[in-house]
């Protein structure tokens, strides 16, 4: 998460411009970054589709 911010803090807001590593994010940086997005995006996904079949069931119900 630590890893995650700095990176999104370094592309936002570069705080020393004349040093390479505090404008440019590390690979391990962005890596962290992408990870919490994909989590993130899953754990959505997973939430939306829960309520898909919760819905089909519901209508399936009133249907019987």
């Amino acid at each position: 998460m630590q890893r995650a911010y700095a990176c999104i803090e370094k592309l936002i807001v570069p705080q020393r411009v004349w040093e390479t590593e505090e404008v440019f994010p590390t690979r391990t940086e962005l890596g962290a970054l992408v990870r919490l997005v994909n989590e993130e995006l899953l754990r959505r996904i997973e939430a939306a589709d829960a309520t898909a079949q919760s819905l089909r069931a519901a209508l399936g119900e009133g249907a019987a």
